[in-house]
């Protein structure tokens, strides 16, 4: 929720994928959650949803590798927090 719709939009023009939305959690203990999460990312290059993490970690810890199956293209995503 800090980075603004012009922010978003500059990391997808320079091929880095944003975060996205932040949940918003009531006060109190934070859940915790064991299942595997299956995250929805979408090509900053085609669009494409079809993808696939290829490292959890990129040139920073807020950061993951990515790979396009429709393009090819690799790409970094921003974590959410």
């Amino acid at each position: 929720e800090w980075i603004t719709p012009a922010g978003r939009r500059k990391l997808g023009e320079h091929g880095i994928a944003p975060p996205g939305p932040v949940r918003r959690r009531p006060a109190g203990p934070v859940p915790l959650e064991l299942s595997v999460t299956r995250r929805a990312v979408a090509c900053p290059r085609c669009g494409s949803a079809d993808t696939e993490e290829t490292s959890r970690f990129a040139s920073t810890s807020c950061k993951a590798l990515w790979r396009c199956r429709a393009c090819l293209e690799p790409f970094e995503y921003v974590k959410e927090i």
